[in-house]
């Protein structure tokens, strides 16, 4: 196995490649220590993928395949849509730049880091050499425990080829491993030396090898020597795995030793506590068939043309009545502007108040202005917001942004989604918002599912709704615990972080505010997580597509972004979501009978019991408030843009918006010579989860 080196850019990889699923593919040999440890750094950071292990000796034309490289030792790999890595130090290495602090395995003291590596290597190299052929030697006596090891979870050829080629095989895995070169007994004394140092390692009390944090060393020697101790999570993980009692007798006497040793117990104890479980295959969905990704480009064409249809509907139906349901459009800016304005007429309770109610997160801009509890609680929340908050967020969304495209410049593509949306707004929601996260995936499971039932979920899909009040749940516990620690830290003079939620925590504490609890504190903080990620991350991508539609639009688009100038390139997103929108409208409920007129003098009539879908995308086509609408023009200093809803109940988060989307972005266009990416990878409209684009892949001159 590769060495670790305190250079993280240490990462082996493949340009040539395309990729274009909604999960990343982990390529391994089924019964070996370094795809181990590369599984539980996987694991560790939450990652749900497609598991793809293979035999000894048979995995290595797959391995082989995917690399481009006929060399021993490129195992495991993982194949994601802007990565194809290969080899156990290039997949701990990538997680390292780019996970959260707190799953980080390399310590960022100097000394301490350096102790970590040496034994890492020392595991990775020495140790795992030896167990790896102990163990080998060992199965290899005994015909059917070797068939029944090489045989876990691999492809079902790979199975034939064992079943009626087995002898040929086994010749080929001595011969590669050259397991003749020692003795099964040598390699057991080198072993146990290694057990030894460990062992003391352990023996002042300390709970992990460098102290008492769990590291990289610990991980490397658990993974390594578990064939050797054979922890039950070891097979409940995804590793291959047999029982003490399925192994051959002299196995089994050296398993049952090593146990016994402060090293071996070290073992189990990491297994059962720090090893996390594989996600289950099932929660994969299904790829797309081919008459599934038909229907999505055709989608991806109409979507094109939408321009053309939101102007053709506010110039010929100012208002829409469906025939046959209760629901009408109102498609005209000035009659759109009087509608959202009165929002006492045209109310948003009934429309998702039942919901939130279920998901046990009634926020304020899901209330009636009638209801007593939204300027009270719009007016606490606003109340916490500072003057260089926008500033700060420029300043962290920036920093971010560049570290991530710096360290994947190499690669020649990047993950618009994946690798820079998500993990800059889940560091924003940690940073400003002050919700902390149990794993990127987590909180994208808990945003994605909550926004989708209250804002998407038309039909009413129980599945989902359930799915949505699961991630409600879940989010609210682990919210509450951080207000609870935070309590707790400023009873004991401990200062807190300065965020949006320490904030408002403070500010409970005031008279007057004593109906501010943890609950509520926890709803309103919330509500405001559920509308930030994944809608920032589709506009990024929908404006990125309309940009790299319009080739004459583009080069001015890139010398915004060249120049820093987060208001100019505002004006280019602002116009790119104009003709490519978010969400088209928002959805108002009318209780009684109710007449709009704009600034014309026909009145419209909007009948009782109604529900009214103000399209916003179709007023902004009208040409009285977007003059020469089918033009795409950054600089329309006048517009008022509703991207993000108007009136009263205008997203809170717009000023935000107008800040991260810009800047992510111009992240993008100053790569160099970028572009989309062929093929599915690069149509972010096509690989999609809950409605959110998952996937949309940029390539550039690395």
């Amino acid at each position: 196995m590769p060495i670790i080196s305190n250079d993280l850019n240490a990462i082996v990889f493949r340009k040539d490649f395309s990729y274009a699923k909604t999960y990343p593919t982990f390529v391994s040999m089924n019964t070996g220590g370094p795809d181990e440890i590369a599984r539980w750094v996987l694991d560790r950071n939450d990652i749900l993928y497609k598991d793809e292990p293979h035999a000894p000796h048979l995995y290595t034309k797959a391995v082989n395949k995917l690399t481009g490289k006929k060399i021993p030792g490129n195992n495991p790999v993982l194949v994601m849509t802007d990565a194809l890595i290969y080899r156990t130090d290039s997949i701990v290495n990538y997680f390292e730049q780019r996970c959260l602090p707190e799953k980080k395995l390399l310590p960022t003291d100097s000394e301490k880091r350096n102790e970590v590596i040496e034994l890492y290597n020392l595991f990775g190299d020495e140790l795992e050499d030896k167990v790896s052929k102990y163990v080998m030697a060992e199965v290899l006596t005994s015909k059917k425990t070797a068939k029944k090891l090489f045989k876990q979870r691999v492809p079902q050829h790979e199975k034939f080829k064992l079943a009626v080629g087995y002898g040929k095989i086994s010749r080929s895995i001595k011969k590669e491993m050259n397991i003749a070169a020692n003795t099964p007994a040598e390699r057991l004394f080198e072993i146990k030396k290694v057990f030894e140092k460990v062992s003391s390692i352990l023996s002042d009390g300390r709970r992990y090898l460098t102290g008492n944090t769990f590291s990289l060393a610990d991980l490397a020697f658990a993974a390594t020597a578990a064939s050797l101790i054979l922890p039950v999570e070891y097979g409940g993980t995804g590793a291959a795995g047999l029982l003490i009692y399925q192994v051959p007798d002299e196995m089994r006497k050296t398993i049952t030793e090593l146990r016994a040793t402060a090293a071996g117990q070290f073992v189990l104890r990491l297994y059962q506590e720090e090893r996390p479980d594989m996600h289950a295959q099932e929660e994969i969905p299904e790829e797309p068939s081919g008459f599934k990704l038909l229907l999505k480009r055709l989608g991806i064409r109409l979507a094109a043309g939408q321009p053309g249809l939101f102007y053709f509907l506010q110039r010929r139906f100012p208002v829409l009545k469906i025939p046959f349901v209760k629901l009408l459009t109102v498609n005209k800016n000035d009659l759109l502007v009087e509608f959202l304005n009165r929002d006492e007429d045209f109310t948003v309770e009934e429309i998702n108040s039942e919901k939130m109610s279920d998901q046990k997160g009634a926020f304020f801009l899901g209330m009636d202005r009638m209801n007593p509890q939204f300027n009270r609680e719009r007016n606490f929340v606003r109340k916490a917001t500072k003057k260089d908050d926008l500033d700060n967020i420029r300043t962290f969304v920036r920093t971010k942004a560049e570290e991530i495209v710096s360290n994947a410049k190499q690669y020649g593509k990047l993950d618009v989604a994946n690798t820079l949306d998500h993990p800059v707004l889940i560091g924003l929601l940690a940073y400003y918002f002050g919700v902390t996260t149990p794993s990127e995936p987590k909180m994208k499971e808990w945003c994605s599912r909550l926004f989708y039932d209250l804002f998407l979920n038309f039909k009413n899909n129980k599945e989902k709704h359930q799915l949505a009040v699961k991630a409600a749940f879940e989010r609210k516990t682990w919210t509450l615990e951080i207000i609870k620690q935070y309590r707790q830290d400023l009873k004991d003079g401990k200062t807190i972080p300065d965020n949006l939620l320490s904030r408002l925590l403070i500010m409970a504490q005031e008279p007057g505010n004593e109906w501010a609890n943890d609950e509520s504190l926890e709803r309103n903080i919330g509500g405001l997580l559920t509308g930030i990620l994944e809608t920032t991350n589709k506009s990024v991508i929908f404006a990125l597509d309309v940009l790299f539609r319009n080739p004459d639009v583009l080069p001015g688009a890139i010398e915004a972004a060249h120049s820093m100038d987060t208001k100019k390139m505002f004006g280019y997103v602002s116009e790119a979501l104009r003709f490519n929108p978010v969400q088209p409208g928002v959805i108002r409920y009318c209780e009684s009978k109710q007449f709009i007129s704009g600034m014309g003098d026909k009145n419209y009539t909007i009948p009782a019991k109604s529900k009214v879908f103000a399209l916003t995308a179709c007023a902004m086509f009208d040409p009285a408030a977007f003059p020469e609408p089918k033009k795409f023009n950054p600089n329309r200093e006048s517009a008022v843009y509703m991207n993000y809803g108007f009136g009263p109940h205008e997203c809170y988060g717009k000023y935000i918006n107008s800040i991260t989307i810009p800047e992510l972005v111009a992240a993008v266009l100053r790569l160099k010579n970028v572009r989309r990416a062929a093929g599915w990878a690069g149509r972010g409209t096509g690989l999609k989860l809950n409605s959110f684009p998952n996937n949309f892949v940029v390539e550039f001159d690395s």
